[in-house]
């Protein structure tokens, strides 16, 4: 195993990147630019901010995956053998990449899929705690596409599903404190965070 010193200056403007102990994605405070820890090094990667509905304050923001992707289903098999249609289509996901309970991480990334947020600048604030990378989140891509199909009401049995992403973009997300989480700025849902 070899060890590699990675300076944390962002390969935009050449600021200091600031985050928590594990984190791997970085926004800048100073430009607002995205880059993600890799093996290779800092990676520079697209970001824009999904701003908060209209009335709803964000007195925090965190960080997330917005991946196009083609989605494949296929294979589809219901109970007794009967194959059943599949489908396919280009969906959009937002995955959260900061460290929440998995239900809560499921939960927020389904309603972040249902909410049409409207994106722009990222904010100049810290926004840090992004562990999750582009690998994991697209399992947890595949994780939502199959609970999607097992909640139909006919007896699946088995199923293949095929995630080819198009593109992939870092995310500043809004969320405000309450008693007993965060509160998405967006969608309204509450989570915990990880300890």
């Amino acid at each position: 195993m070899t060890l590699h010193l990675v300076s944390l200056d962002c390969p935009s403007c050449g600021s200091a990147l600031h985050g928590e102990g594990l984190d791997t994605i970085f926004f800048c405070d100073h430009c607002g630019d995205a880059a993600a820890l890799s093996e290779e090094g800092l990676q520079m990667i697209d970001s824009s901010a999904i701003l908060p509905s209209p009335g709803r304050p964000a007195g925090r923001w965190l960080p997330a995956w917005l991946i196009e992707a083609d989605v494949t289903v296929s294979n589809r098999v219901r109970a007794k053998g009967r194959r059943s249609e599949g489908w396919q289509a280009r969906r959009s996901f937002v995955i959260p990449a900061f460290a929440i309970p998995l239900d809560d991480l499921t939960r927020l990334a389904r309603a972040f899929s249902e909410a049409a947020g409207e994106t722009g600048e990222v904010p100049r604030e810290p926004i840090h705690g992004g562990t999750l990378a582009i690998e994991d989140a697209v399992t947890l891509i595949r994780h939502i596409v199959i609970g999607d199909e097992v909640r139909k009401s006919d007896m699946l049995a088995s199923l293949e599903v095929t995630i080819d992403v198009v593109e992939s973009r870092l995310v500043a997300t809004p969320y405000e404190k309450t008693r007993v989480g965060l509160r998405c700025s967006v969608t309204g849902v509450t989570v915990r965070l990880a300890h």
